[in-house]
């Protein structure tokens, strides 16, 4: 397994790598906000979603 430290906005740098390095799958946390929380938080995992083409795995 290989681990790697990048700087900068998340969602963005996650779909850089997924992109780059031609990853199958993505497993990611949920911290399972609702409601407002999701609004004003916003969601990593919702902007890898809708920026990947690969299958996201979203584990509470």
């Amino acid at each position: 397994m290989e681990r790697i430290i990048i700087e900068g906005q998340p969602s963005e740098k996650i779909i850089e790598i997924v992109e780059k390095e031609s990853i199958d799958v993505v497993v990611m946390g949920s911290h399972g906000h609702t409601g407002m929380e999701k609004a004003f938080l916003g969601s990593v995992s919702k902007e890898v979603i809708k920026g990947t083409k690969c299958p996201v795995l979203l584990v509470k």
